[in-house]
């Protein structure tokens, strides 16, 4: 079975900084696909 993968969620704002597949590679499923680092906020964010 195949599925696509239209979008990749992250539970926080971050930068892409290594990709861990090919484009056409078939993976299985929990595979690590991306690795994210976060990004430092900003001195705006989070001010009210």
């Amino acid at each position: 079975m195949t599925h696509v993968i239209d979008a990749i969620e992250s539970p926080f704002d971050g930068l892409v900084s290594a990709f861990f597949f090919e484009p056409g590679e078939l993976v299985t499923d929990g595979t690590i696909l991306v690795e994210v680092e976060p990004l430092e906020p900003t001195e705006t964010e989070g001010k009210a």
